[in-house]
């Protein structure tokens, strides 16, 4: 009898495991985890693809009715025996455990009870079955388009075990199907054909909607399931009428009313459409009260004030910048006017205006967390991104202000960079030289430019300042020039300097190619041998190529008259007739280039050389700098930083590295 009894209590204990082979590998302490306590969990890997890991990972995924949540579980072996701890939500109700070797990403082999799936309920705070713990089953066995629930079980389609799970479901006290609308209904879907199926949820929303006590977020979720689901726009819309006549000013009209902005035709459309939202849900208002709509405000804010842009709609442009944080205020600033400084769009006198007035706002503003949930509530970083983007505003508005001529509004603009941003780009430093000198501060010139040499930051126009500054205070000698030049980087940015270049050192065998120079000859990289080769991969339609030029230029110069370093420009990925391309390019800004024309492969495509490199390169990347010795690719590095100086300095101290190796 005493046996007999064990027996039931065992089966009632796995009510919630696929089967009883379950229990055999995993088991749970407490039984049945609590929800809001810790429960221990023991897997015994015996017998399964991870019998002989010598790392097992565990990964956990819980419901809370209708939302899944994951989380990482810390194994660890005790015996042969793999155990983790984890503390269940406060509202957790059902959970599943996979096992794994290997990563996330890359999973080597793994366990789930071949398929079956290791789950179980998780009682209520008060050890009850809690309401949402068989709709969650049902919807983690049976085929559903929920990616997190990937690789717990597979998932199989039973009319029957279905409908058994939502009788079970709706026999918890608290539960009912106005709780579970979506879930419910889709379960459903599957038990029965298309057409029955839209009879049988048509009857369930009209039942649910004769509810005198309905409350917005039900309505919320009927409207949804006609539109998105059933795809009946006309009852849609009679929801829709519902939700504004009993809450016109709650989160659910507020969706509808910004859905139907989007999907206005014209831009005439769009504005007044976008006006009468913010007339009818002040933006004010939801200040007072924020939910999780946010997203809302942002998008219409920064489409409205597109479009008042492109129309030139100045003074209700300008104006809506008294409401908005400093993350609407600044993407609002970069997509309207730093897009058109950097296009050459639009009159610069006009937009130099407008920046003067709007850049106060962006000052008072830059410390409110805006951009803080975009950074996971990390505060530091979140901050670190706000001064870097009002550094690029102002970098704007300093490029307006020299255009224009307006010297003493952009040196003004300096004192607001971070200290960060203070003489860390090369064109930006360029600018302030030049607006020095026209305001006739020689003494602030030179203090500027040393100031440049420390931070890396220097372009070739600079040099050529500086060292006309140096020969005018020695008589015009360049004798100690480049020792004192050295002296001026701290040693601390040398060393960080040679720590990236040792990083970008390699070793791959470079394939033999000849390639056409803008000539018309041929160069052999068989030639070489003897010799360190720098090779730059760039196109014409490459901004950040275009613009390390300057930083190549400068290592040319410097290694214009040394025998044993060539320096080649090889263009690449361009199209139709890139041969002028690339030459009527160089010319036309009086670049001094070594230029090569890359050969065209099998598919047509002017990237032979540049492609068969790319296994080394792991990446398809242009600006790509190579340099070769003896055959043998020794450095490589991607991208350009923005300092004409200081990707000089990367490539030459990579140079005289290759230089002294034996």
């Amino acid at each position: 009898m005493n046996k007999h009894i064990a027996s039931i209590c065992w089966l009632l204990l796995c009510i919630f495991f696929s089967n009883r082979s379950v229990a055999q590998q995993l088991s749970w302490s407490p039984k049945s985890p609590v929800a809001g306590q810790q429960a221990d969990l023991q897997y015994d890997p015996k017998g399964g693809d991870l019998e002989f890991s010598d790392q097992i990972s565990g990964s956990l995924i819980w419901s809370e009715g209708s939302e899944w949540r994951s989380s990482t579980l810390l194994m660890t072996k005790v015996n042969n025996l793999w155990t983790a701890s984890y503390q269940f939500p406060a509202n957790a109700v059902f959970a599943a455990v996979k096992f794994f070797q290997g990563t996330e990403e890359k999973i080597e082999a793994s366990d789930n009870n071949h398929g079956r799936g290791f789950y179980t309920a998780v009682l209520s705070t008060n050890k009850k079955t809690a309401p949402g713990t068989y709709i969650a089953e049902a919807r983690f066995i049976t085929p559903n388009s929920n990616m997190l629930l990937n690789g717990y079980v597979n998932p199989v389609l039973s009319a029957g075990k279905i409908d058994s799970l939502l009788t079970r479901e709706f026999a918890i006290k608290g539960s009912a199907v106005s709780r579970y609308l979506a879930d419910y209904l889709e379960l459903k879907k599957n038990t029965m054909d298309e057409a029955k199926f839209k009879s049988f949820a048509d009857q369930v929303l009209q039942h649910e909607l004769k509810n005198k006590k309905i409350d917005e977020d039900l309505l919320a979720a009927i409207q949804r399931y006609y539109a998105f689901n059933l795809h009946s726009a006309e009852q849609a819309a009679k929801v829709e009428q519902i939700i504004f006549k009993k809450y016109p000013k709650g989160s659910t009209a507020r969706f509808i009313a910004y859905n139907r902005v989007a999907t206005q035709k014209t831009d005439e459309g769009y504005r007044n459409a976008a006006e009468n939202f913010l007339k009818d849900f002040p933006y004010q208002e939801w200040i007072q009260h924020p939910n999780k709509q946010a997203f809302i405000y942002y998008t219409i804010h920064t489409g409205l004030e597109v479009n008042y842009f492109s129309s030139k709609h100045y003074d209700q442009f300008l104006a809506m910048f008294k409401a908005f944080d400093f993350k609407t205020a600044n993407e609002v600033y970069r997509w309207n006017l730093t897009k058109s400084e950097m296009t050459n769009n639009g009159d610069k006198k006009v937009l130099f205006e407008l920046s003067r007035k709007i850049l106060p706002y962006l000052f008072e503003r830059r410390t409110d967390g805006s951009y803080r949930e975009d950074f996971g509530g990390d505060v530091k970083k979140e901050q670190a991104n706000a001064d870097n983007q009002l550094d690029d505003r102002i970098f704007t508005h300093i490029s307006l202000a020299y255009a224009t001529k307006n010297y003493q509004d952009g040196l003004a603009a300096f004192k607001n960079l971070s200290p960060k941003g203070q003489y860390g780009n090369a064109d930006l430093n360029e600018m302030h030289m030049k607006m020095l000198e026209e305001m006739g501060e020689s003494k602030a010139v030179f203090a500027l430019l040393e100031a440049s040499v420390k931070a890396n930051a220097v372009t070739p126009a600079m040099f050529v300042e500086m060292k006309q500054i140096y020969m005018d205070q020695h008589k015009g000698s360049v004798e100690g020039y480049e020792k004192y030049l050295s002296a001026l980087i701290p040693e601390d940015k040398k060393a960080e300097m040679r720590a990236h270049v040792m990083a970008g050192m390699v070793s791959y065998p470079l394939p033999p190619f000849t390639l056409e120079s803008a000539d018309g000859g041929f160069v052999n990289s068989s030639d070489w041998k003897d010799k360190i080769v720098v090779i730059d991969f760039w196109a014409t339609w490459c901004r950040p190529c275009i613009m390390a030029f300057p930083g190549m230029q400068l290592l040319i110069d410097q290694y214009t008259k040394d025998p044993q370093v060539e320096i080649y420009m090889i263009g690449t990925m361009q199209f139709g007739d890139y041969k002028a391309k690339s030459v009527n390019y160089v010319k036309s800004q009086g670049y001094r280039f070594k230029l090569l024309h890359d050969a065209v492969g099998d598919n047509g495509e002017q990237s032979k050389v540049f492609k068969s490199l790319t296994p080394l390169f792991k990446s398809g990347g242009i600006p790509r700098k190579i340099i070769v010795k003896n055959g043998i690719v020794r450095y490589s590095s991607e991208g350009y930083g923005g300092s004409p100086s200081e990707l000089k300095d990367e490539l030459a101290m990579a140079i005289e590295i290759l230089r002294t190796e034996k």
